[in-house]
């Protein structure tokens, strides 16, 4: 693998463009194989040492700290989680199972957790005892933005007796090295952290030939602005909102991502890891991917054969493939995204682990997933 090879040229070039648009005002990326960071670079106005919000990137790093309890055996896939914790099975909740949550098929996909409750743990715990649900768990699959992760931090506190940032920090991170990677970062170490704007031009034509009907423009800025908190306001920040705001520079996620691939610390059970990051358990249609499969395993997006998925609106004459991390890696990549911009995956095909961070939240969807799609399947082509 070359450094000035010609997808790497590719890739800086659409960077630049985006960076020279004002669309991304700040961006890293880092490529890493056989344990060590091969590329790792910087534009716009962030420097190597800024860390940036990974938002639903978040989710797997949470997971793995779920998949060593696992391992451990002090739970199961099969637990339900009011075995654990029993006031969480209230209206209905008690057939929930860990699975169920990990999947995103556990049927609370818009609970939350008011602002007033999320720095308390008893009051967050009191408000999930409190959720009920929009449909039988395990009957269909619709993304569970945060209150799934809530729920396994919660959980994983009970088992471990610890709270859910120092367990992660104690088992995963510290462990692994992972220093510049943190959920829950204190108001004094926050300097190095990059804040996200918004920014583009939303493309109301698009998203009415998409959804069929008036969009309610007022309602997607307030949508937007919520999510611009989680990672601009101190106080979330330092809370660390389990499925969307941990921070950390490109290199380190891609590390991350080479412990999945490799497993050289030893800290998962090889059968848990192995599904973990190679087992679809959830294959219901993703509303996201025109009712395509959802590929989810225990914590992870597996891209899976290439299936034709793509965003069609005839109206407009567009068709935009929907394949996951780019579209030309192996069925076997996996990895997650995230809000803004956010992509991490790995390929055990190739061995390679990419990681790419904006701090730029592109109005226009079709183009920022065009731009991610020319660009990530760059990546992969270093192989």
């Amino acid at each position: 693998m070359s450094l000035t090879s010609r997808p790497l040229t590719v890739m800086r070039d659409h960077i630049r463009k985006a960076v020279d648009d004002g669309v991304w005002p700040a961006v890293q990326f880092a490529v890493a194989r056989h344990g060590e960071i091969v590329a790792f670079e910087s534009f716009g106005d962030a420097r190597d040492g800024d860390r940036f919000c990974l938002f639903s990137a978040t989710k797997p790093i949470v997971a793995s700290l779920v998949w060593q309890l696992l391992g451990e055996g002090l739970i199961g896939l099969e637990t339900r989680v009011a075995e654990v914790w029993p006031g969480f099975g209230a209206h209905g909740k008690d057939v929930v199972t860990l699975e169920q949550v990990l999947l995103h098929t556990c049927g609370f996909p818009t609970a939350a957790i008011s602002r007033d409750a999320i720095a308390a743990r008893e009051e967050r715990a009191a408000e999930m005892e409190g959720w009920r649900l929009e449909w039988p768990p395990g009957s269909r699959y619709e993304y569970h933005a945060t209150s799934a992760h809530w729920v396994l931090t919660e959980v994983a506190h009970r088992v471990t007796g610890r709270d859910y940032r120092q367990a992660l920090r104690a088992r995963v991170l510290d462990p692994l090295g992972l220093d510049r990677l943190e959920l829950g970062v204190p108001v004094d170490r926050q300097k190095d952290l990059k804040r996200v704007t918004a920014t583009g031009t939303r493309s109301v034509e698009v998203l009415e030939a998409l959804f069929g009907q008036p969009v309610d423009e007022t309602a997607l800025d307030a949508d937007s602005a919520g999510t611009l908190a989680v990672a601009n306001d101190p106080e979330l920040v330092a809370v660390g909102v389990p499925g969307a705001n941990a921070f950390s520079d490109a290199a380190s996620v891609a590390l991350f991502y080479q412990e999945l691939l490799r497993n050289t610390a030893g800290l998962w059970r090889p059968d848990v890891l192995a599904t973990a990051t190679g087992e679809i358990r959830n294959t219901f249609p993703d509303p996201i991917r025109m009712g395509a499969g959802a590929n989810r395993s225990i914590g992870l997006i597996i891209a899976g054969p290439d299936d034709g998925a793509a965003l069609k609106i005839p109206s407009l004459g567009i068709e935009v493939p929907l394949r996951p991390f780019g579209g030309r890696v192996s069925p076997r990549a996996f990895g997650h995204g995230g809000a803004g911009g956010q992509s991490a995956w790995a390929d055990p095909a190739t061995g390679l682990s990419f990681c790419l961070l904006v701090n730029g939240m592109d109005r226009d969807l079709l183009g920022d997933h065009e731009r991610h799609t020319a660009i990530e399947s760059q990546a992969a082509e270093w192989a």
